[in-house]
């Protein structure tokens, strides 16, 4: 059993040859399909997203694992890819390394952003479409449903993954911890730069009852609100937008305050009537006057606040990756143990069925000599006399063999289940021959 795992990721290439080599959707498919014409009888997994895209083949014994160079020039021709540019890029990960490196992707100790979310959905999305396009067997169906579990196991007993690590998303958190429902409020997002763009994105996940989108350029107003689902205002009406508004998130670039503290006083006074209004400055400099946020009923943070929040979030999710490396290590300990038993059961089972197989022509063969005068339809119930017999007669060690390969292992303290050398010894097998390194 050979695994082999290549491919660039965030720290190996830069971004443009990362999106050069991406593949989503009918594409991945189609990779999937050419990368089996390359690596023949190999189970194969492709892994994209925007920080790696990585592909993972295994073979089984008997079957011929592509070298990496071979696979580089497959991956550089599917992409039409400079060969030589990307082998300066590609990071490569053998046998046991493979099974290490997968669960640390799952687990997001491998990601830009330490403990981020989205990876292990990707993770599982690659692993389903090698699964529908049968591009999967038992080797990676085994290892990539284990860290599919490593990765929910890291998430929720270690707390890697807890705090944004965004402005942005810790503004929306701070929203959550405001008010207990959005549905009736009147979110209002003033700028539409990137700041702008990431903050309703993110504010979309709150369900506001409206979102109202304003900035000194109308046209690009009406453009993000259509993209968001808000409406646009013209920021002339600004002080409307404000009085309705029960959440503000302002990201201008102005370079003076864009509502100063008689103005917002005012509003607050008679407008809003003294409703509770939170305001999140994350303009640079602020776009609310300081002294805002000591009016009534007026909770206003700016982006040094919010950016305390955020690295106090980065160091509770560097604190927690010790605790998440153990945990990788342990699975990826047993898993290994797994693999070698689940490698030794099938050499076994291949011993038996070969055993089986050999009595079966022997005998019948001697049979057939014995009785020279059978017509050719005896001939054939004859064949299938003696192979039903020998597959009756092996089924239920191939069953217990099967059964002592599942998880036995690691129970025995990584040991191999005593029954496989209790079966060799009773059907006279000779033991198989391991390689040192490999998981089997």
């Amino acid at each position: 059993m050979r695994l082999l795992a290549l491919g660039v990721d965030h720290r190996s290439a830069p971004t443009g040859l990362r999106e050069a080599l991406a593949m989503e959707g009918e594409r991945q498919r189609e990779a999937l399909g050419s990368l089996r014409g390359v690596a023949v009888g190999c189970e194969c997994v492709i892994l994209s997203t925007c920080n790696r895209v990585e592909l993972y083949v295994a073979a089984d014994e008997g079957v011929v694992l592509p070298e990496v160079e071979e696979l580089g020039r497959w991956l550089a021709e599917f992409h039409g890819v400079d060969a030589g540019v990307l082998a300066g890029h590609l990071v490569a990960h053998h046998d046991e390394a493979v099974v290490g490196h997968l669960f640390r992707v799952a687990a997001s100790l491998e990601s830009l952003v330490l403990g981020e979310g989205q990876i292990l959905g990707q993770v599982r999305d690659a692993y389903r479409v090698a699964v529908e396009c049968g591009a999967c067997g038992p080797i990676w169906h085994g290892v990539f449903q284990r860290a599919l579990r490593v990765g929910k196991l890291v998430r929720e007993q270690t707390g890697l993954g807890a705090g944004r690590l965004s402005v942005a998303s810790v503004a929306v958190e701070l929203a959550r911890d405001v008010f207990d429902r959005f549905d009736d409020k009147t979110v209002l997002v003033i700028g539409v730069g990137k700041m702008g763009e990431l903050a309703l994105r993110h504010l979309k996940a709150l369900g506001p009852g409206r979102v109202l989108v304003t900035n000194r350029g109308f046209e690009r107003a009406m453009e993000s609100a259509e993209r968001h689902g808000g409406e646009a205002v013209p920021f002339e009406r600004l002080d409307e937008a404000l009085g309705e508004a029960d959440l503000v998130v302002s990201t201008t670039a102005s370079d003076e305050p864009v509502v100063g503290w008689e103005r917002y006083s005012r509003l607050q006074r008679t407008v809003r009537r003294g409703r509770l209004a939170l305001i999140l400055d994350l303009a640079v400099p602020r776009d609310f006057d300081p002294r805002v946020g000591d009016l009534d009923q007026v909770l206003l943070y700016n982006v040094d606040d919010l950016r305390g929040q955020v690295e106090r979030n980065a160091r509770q999710r560097r604190s927690q990756v010790d605790p998440a490396m153990e945990l990788v290590e342990r699975e990826v300990a047993a898993a290994i143990v797994e693999l070698r038993h689940q490698r030794q059961a099938g050499v076994l089972l291949r011993q038996l069925g070969d055993y089986g197989d050999a009595i079966a022509e022997r005998e019948l063969e001697r049979f057939l000599a014995a009785c020279p005068d059978l017509t050719e339809a005896q001939r054939r119930a004859a064949e299938r006399l003696v192979h039903r017999l020998k597959n009756q007669f092996l089924h239920h060690p191939r069953q217990a063999v099967r059964t002592a390969a599942e998880g036995d292992g690691v129970r025995l303290g990584g040991q191999p289940h005593p029954l496989l050398a209790a079966v060799r010894h009773l059907f006279g097998l000779g033991e198989p021959e391991g390689r040192p390194g490999h998981p089997g």
